[in-house]
């Protein structure tokens, strides 16, 4: 016993030993049974803690600007690649995760009925996470040869609840897709180091673009291959492991300048209006602690965790305290320096893997980010597997209750990320957690207020946007929302006093933008909303003219904004523009052929000109184009009673009836165009429905024909 202490005291050393020898790969030890085992139970384990997030739904939180509304994503065409691979999306250079969602669509992403299939997408992320649990898993054992460890290691890697976020949220599918370059890749270059194949190498490099293409946080890769260096003791100043780098520093820094680009043409980047430098290293700190922390307990996570005070710019005091236990791991790290390199190496690897996410360089809005941990934590789960290890080898006797403190550990990761996926199922659970975690989180309050807009909770979602304002006084999308949800709440109850405040948050929006197209767009729409409302035909004129200013301004900023221009067409024609109305739907269809709507209102423009037949030609278009556009068949009907085809317009109307039998204006039509028939009954049972539905006109045609 006493000669099996000593040699468990000098292990570690001779492990470390070893990996410097020039067979760095020992003969494996377990069998093929072994490896099955234990992979299938990564996978079981995974798709255990993952069961919710396979029905969860798609989330406004960059959902929807990804996945629902991203025409270059619904069609696999060599121009739409074209555009994947030459264009920044959303303040990101990702091509192979733009083009991995593009394929979700491809297999079935849609229904016939024009319905995303959330749960391909969700397959797809989660499948991603399995694979690179098995490869975390066989990584770690190649880095230092035992079965039990990278076991642990990638188990833990699998079920950590902190992962959760990366994998639940569709639009972080770049996260799991660098991830699994990234670690192939690394375990290419170690396959390099032993074999001395070039074959490796470029493999390696390969692997890394394909990282790159991915995600830009894979830049760290490069750095990461100077760790795996040092525990094999390579000299890191030598010629050859020198030139080997060359290659991956030049990728990492095209990539790098690449991001940063692509951030600051997405808005991400803070300026000098930011917190200063040496404000963000207490931040650094506070969220270099709390990684690690929530690595190990993972509990009261978040979507969003804001700066703590965005207005002022001020700093807690006690975030300066973080700083301790973030020196605490540094000096850690020098102490195994040369006392126990698998420790050092997995504290290496956490740091150069964190530390550009710990906004030093600001970006985006919150402190911190749950998927930001996802590559570094292979570090923290290699610590951890063999501080354990090592623990168990070292107390023998308390060994198989270490393993059941493990198996309990496992256990309770694994519920802990079940009902964090719980969290993840829709828009609405999501962002009620992280109000609830984080009650000053503008964004999470900004997009719950969406949630509700698009409800119809308009009164719930103008709570929520103006929090946001509170919080963060030059929110301009906040500002929009609320001008948006106020309109909405306006159209719905007929309470015309919400148009003028509605207005003036589309103007606060524009104070903070000036090239806020959208806010142009719906300042606009918003003002001739409003004077639909205006019997005062002087005052609605007014109106209409000023929403043509602002549907002006929107289409100098974009010329091709197709909405703008088919709205813009309809305020003219309200003007009795005519010509002009038909020139903008004209326009509006260069741009998309395709609109059935745009031929609709060009259609209604060619009616009020009493260009009657090619009105009916326009609507034609349009039921061809949508066989169930309600709006073209009753224009069509209406067209077809001025130049006398009623029976044709009798058609179109009861085409309407079977599409809504709510329709109260096809009833009413339909009724007349029967009394001109002299089918009294049956226009007199219309007419008496269009009444119920409260149809103004209906009761006057009663009075004279249904007596």
């Amino acid at each position: 016993m006493k000669r099996q202490s000593k040699k468990t005291k000098t292990g570690d050393k001779q492990n470390i030993k070893q990996f410097a020898r020039k067979k760095i790969f020992v003969p494996k030890k377990q069998s093929k049974k072994q490896w099955i085992i234990a992979s299938l139970i990564i996978v079981v384990f995974t798709v255990v803690a993952y069961i919710p997030a396979f029905k969860a739904e798609l989330t406004n939180w960059d959902d929807k600007s990804y996945v629902l509304e991203n025409p270059t994503l619904k069609e696999l065409s060599v121009e739409n690649i074209k555009t994947i691979f030459s264009e920044y999306y959303m303040g990101n250079y990702h091509p192979l995760a733009m083009l991995s969602l593009s394929l979700d669509y491809k297999i079935g992403g849609e229904t016939q009925d024009g319905e995303i299939r959330a749960w391909i997408y969700h397959f797809t992320n989660i499948l991603l996470h399995i694979i690179n649990s098995l490869l975390v898993f066989y990584f770690v054992f190649l880095l230092i040869r035992r079965f039990d460890i990278a076991f642990l290691a990638g188990l833990m890697f699998a079920v950590n609840t902190l992962h959760v976020e990366s994998v639940a949220w569709v639009s972080e599918r770049k996260d799991v897709l660098y991830a699994l370059f990234f670690i192939a890749s690394l375990i290419e270059y170690l396959y390099y180091i032993d074999k001395k194949q070039i074959k490796f190498y470029f493999l390696s490099l390969l692997l890394f673009i394909l990282s790159l293409l991915s995600k830009g946080q894979a830049v760290s890769l490069a750095v990461s291959l100077l760790a795996i260096d040092f525990l094999y003791d390579r000299k890191l100043l030598d010629k050859k492991v020198i030139f080997e780098k060359i290659p991956y520093f030049i990728l990492a820094l095209i990539f790098g300048i690449i991001a940063i680009y692509a951030q600051k043409e997405g808005n991400a980047l803070h300026g000098e209006e930011s917190y200063a430098f040496y404000k963000r290293i207490g931040f650094a700190g506070y969220a270099f602690t709390q990684y690690i922390i929530k690595l190990f307990v993972p509990i009261n996570l978040s979507a969003i965790y804001p700066y703590p005070d965005i207005i002022n710019k001020t700093v807690p005091g006690y975030y300066w305290l973080f700083l301790i236990p973030s020196l605490s791991i540094l000096y850690l790290f020098f102490y195994f320096l040369k006392r126990n390199k698998i420790y050092a190496f997995a504290i290496a690897f956490f740091i150069i893997n964190i530390v550009l996410l710990l906004q030093l360089i600001p970006v985006g809005s919150a402190i911190m980010a749950d998927r930001y941990a996802y590559i570094p934590s292979i570090g923290f789960f290699i610590f951890l597997a063999y501080f354990l290890h090592n623990l168990m080898d070292k107390y023998p006797k308390q060994a198989l209750t270490a393993k059941l403190f493990i198996a309990i550990y496992i256990i309770f990761l694994m519920v802990l990320s079940f009902n964090r996926c719980k969290v993840w199922n829709n828009s609405m659970s999501l962002w009620d957690d992280t109000i609830e975690k984080s009650p000053t989180a503008v964004v999470a309050l900004n997009n719950r207020g969406s949630t509700k807009d698009r409800n119809k909770d308009h009164r719930g979602a103008i709570k929520d946007f103006t929090k946001a304002i509170i919080y963060k006084p030059d929110y301009k999308h906040a500002f929009y929302n609320r001008g948006m949800a106020r309109k909405e709440l306006a159209k719905e109850t007929g309470d015309t006093s919400l148009f003028r405040p509605a207005i003036t948050d589309f103007d606060k929006a524009l104070k903070f933008d000036e090239y806020f197209v959208e806010a142009y767009h719906s300042r606009a729409v918003t003002k001739e909303n409003y004077a639909d409302y205006i019997t005062n035909q002087e005052q609605r004129k007014q109106l209409l003219l000023q929403a043509l200013e602002d549907y002006d301004k929107a289409l100098k900023i974009n010329p091709e904004y197709e909405e703008a221009l088919v709205n813009r067409g309809v305020a003219k024609g309200k003007l009795g523009m005519l010509n002009q109305a038909i020139e903008d739907f004209n326009q509006a269809l260069l741009i998309n052929p395709n609109n059935p709507s745009i031929y609709s209102n060009r259609g209604l423009a060619k009616d009020h000109a009493k260009n009657y037949e090619a009105a009916i030609a326009d609507y034609n278009k349009a039921i061809e184009l949508d066989p169930e556009f309600i709006t073209a068949y009753l224009n069509r009907g209406l067209a077809y009673q001025k130049i006398g085809k009623l029976e044709k317009a009798i058609e179109d109307f009861s085409k309407v009836i079977a599409l809504d039998n709510q329709n109260a204006a096809a009833y009413y039509f339909r009724g007349i165009d029967l009394i001109k028939l002299n089918r009294l009954q049956e226009a007199c049972k219309d007419l008496h429905i269009a009444q119920n539905l409260n149809y103004v006109y209906a009761k006057n045609a009663i009075e004279q024909y249904c007596k």
